[in-house]
């Protein structure tokens, strides 16, 4: 009865009208499937392209759809994949699967075309994948040709501008030299010489203001302008100093030496610039990359917000593993790419190589030959040099891998050096005219310049035998190993001529920090002094401490300490110097490594003389 008396449920609502058939809603996704099935099941090249442009189109196109995207690119005509829409799709789908390689394999250049939205896209994509690839000098052309078409897009033009300033810290010496070629743009040498009137002008106001202006002079319309206020506050803002410094070393053990030395420099500046009582914590590794990586979590704990070290690559690769921390300026170069926080200052002899091959470019090397010792030392010079000297226009004629102490030495220098050939030809000619030539034989033409590497005891042995073949007539470069750190004229004499790369701490006219080295000088004398009095034995006390030793890495620390201090500002801005005790630091922001500028001296009479530094081009100081 109760449900008899029930209200009736509502009549169920009408079921929807189908919609006709050309109103069905189909997904991005599902229609691009659709055109995958019908460009797979045709021969047409227009399918296809239509079918790969619609995975391109996705947000997110998974693996399998970039894999049947890339098969039907592969079939696309191969006149068809040299016009730049085809190789732009190509590039695309390249980079969405991680090859960076493939993707700028099949963008090599970016032509002009009549689709301006295509020849901006291909050349936004050529300067991401450039940069992925680490093309720093094809990067940095390609940003500023990228450029002028962002000015209606002020965030993106700035991320652009911001590439280019960081690519121009970047590239090294000889390749930042071809933006002020002949065949160099109007943009290109603009943006070269706004750098390097900055760098010359360093962090004072005046002085950059002066730069500004003088640049703004010569290039009233160039689209560097829109970045110089960022530049300038970039470069004139001040930091806080840092609260607490740690110091990871190997105080003890087989690397003990090396790790005082830097400690010494590190300290002393420490102290002169922040006051004697300033916080410095100090943790030994001992050498040991677990040790290392306890000590700077440790660190990090007890509220360090800045770490210099640790020293050996094993320690370095391990710390850097961790990924993240307070700015941490590692002393040796890591086997892998370095998280944000991290960046290397090190002393490696590769970086003497490239800077001999800077100093070979600018005296207009264009073609060298190269001498170094067999091994890894060798091997490891060699290789840096070459890479350096040949991004630019010269090239490496020829290389050679020595025995200091083998005894034909004079034969194989005589043979690099094509002496032999010479002396063939005078006997053809003698032969051919039926006389008996006394001729000198020459040696080979086809070098302006030698750079030869390798300890001092072994080029004592090897200079001589090229003064001995008449090479004296070219100019020859070492690395920092042909000096031994102290003046020895009676050893050094025969290596007179020959320039090398050094750390102006180890000498009086040139270093910029005599007191620090009074001071580590002074710290000496104390030790033994107070070692002789306590012992009584004075015949066994050690008169050396570690710094002094070895000077070029007690400098290393001097210039470690400095530089900690104000890492914020040269990131922000790296077309700032640090003038130093091992040479002049940049930062170079693509590669987290601190690049150094060292000294240039040459062997006179057997002394080591300084040698001006000739001024990088733009600048005329």
């Amino acid at each position: 009865m109760l449900a008899a008396c029930a209200v009736p449920p509502p009549p169920a609502p009408p079921a929807p009208a189908a919609p006709p058939p050309d109103e069905i809603e189909v997904t991005p996704l599902e229609k691009t499937r659709a055109l995958l099935i019908t460009a797979e099941a045709t021969p047409s090249a227009a399918a296809s392209r239509q079918a790969i442009d619609a995975v391109l189109a996705l947000d997110a196109p998974d693996g399998g759809l970039l894999l049947r995207a890339e098969r039907l690119w592969t079939r696309l005509p191969e006149e068809g994949r040299r016009d730049l829409a085809d190789r732009y799709r190509g590039a695309r789908l390249a980079w969405l699967q991680n090859d960076s390689e493939a993707a700028l394999d099949r963008l090599p250049q970016v032509d002009d075309d009549r689709d301006p939205a295509l020849y901006f896209g291909a050349l936004v994509l050529r300067a991401e994948l450039l940069t992925e690839t680490s093309a720093w000098h094809e990067a940095l052309r390609s940003r500023i040709a990228l450029d002028p078409g962002l000015l209606e897009d002020p965030a993106r033009q700035h991320e652009n501008q911001q590439f280019i300033w960081e690519l121009l810290a970047t590239v090294d010496a000889i390749q930042r030299q071809q933006l002020f070629a002949p065949d160099a743009s109007d943009a290109e040498r603009g943006w070269a010489e706004l750098f390097v009137a900055l760098r010359a002008a360093g962090a004072d106001p005046q002085a950059f203001d002066r730069a500004v202006e003088e640049w703004t002079a010569g290039h009233p319309d160039h689209n560097a302008r829109i970045y110089l206020p960022d530049l300038r506050d970039a470069t004139l803002r001040s930091d806080a100093p840092p609260r607490r410094v740690a110091v990871l070393l190997p105080l003890s053990g087989s690397l003990a030496d090396l790790g005082n030395a830097v400690l010494d420099g590190i300290s002393a500046r420490h102290a002169r610039d922040h006051g004697p009582g300033a916080p410095l914590r100090v943790l030994d590794t001992e050498g040991e990359p677990d040790l290392a990586e306890a000590h700077y979590r440790n660190a990090i704990a007890e509220g360090a917000d800045r770490i210099i070290g640790p020293l050996t690559r094993d320690e370095v690769d391990r710390v850097a593993a961790i990924g993240s921390g307070p700015p941490t300026l590692l002393l040796n170069q890591p086997t892998q790419p370095l998280p944000e926080s991290f960046s290397v200052l090190s002393l490696a002899p590769e970086a003497d190589a490239r800077a001999a091959a800077a100093k070979a470019s600018t005296a207009g090397w264009r073609n060298a030959l190269v001498l170094v010792p067999e091994g890894t030392f060798g091997e490891r010079v060699a290789d840096a040099f070459r890479e350096a000297f040949e991004s630019g226009d010269s090239r490496v004629a020829a290389e050679y891998r020595f025995q200091a102490r083998s005894p034909d030495l004079n034969a194989q220098i005589g043979a690099v050096l094509a002496v032999d050939e010479s002396e063939a030809r005078i006997g053809r000619l003698g032969r051919q005219l039926g006389l008996r030539l006394q001729g000198d034989p020459q040696i080979r033409a086809d070098v302006d310049g030698i750079f030869i590497a390798g300890p001092a005891r072994d080029l004592r042995m090897v200079v001589p035998h090229l003064h001995y073949h008449r090479a004296h007539r070219l100019p020859m470069l070492a690395t920092a190993h042909a000096y031994e750190g102290r003046p020895q004229p009676a050893l050094d004499e025969d290596l007179s001529g020959l320039r090398f790369p050094d750390a102006p701490w180890l000498f009086p006219e040139r270093n910029p920090e005599p007191e620090l080295r009074q001071q580590l000088e002074a710290k000496i004398d104390d030790v033994v002094v107070e070692v002789t009095v306590d012992l009584e034995l004075e015949a066994d006390v050690e008169t050396e401490t570690a710094a002094a030793r070895l000077p070029r890495f007690a400098a290393l620390g001097v210039d470690a300490a400095g530089l900690v201090t104000e890492l914020e500002r040269y990131r922000r801005a790296p077309q700032l110097q640090a003038r130093g005790a091992a040479g002049n630091w940049a930062w170079q922001p693509l590669i987290r490594s601190w690049v150094r500028e060292p000294g240039w001296f040459e062997f006179r009479n057997g002394r080591p003389v300084a040698v001006r530094a000739a001024p990088e081009p733009g600048n005329d100081g």
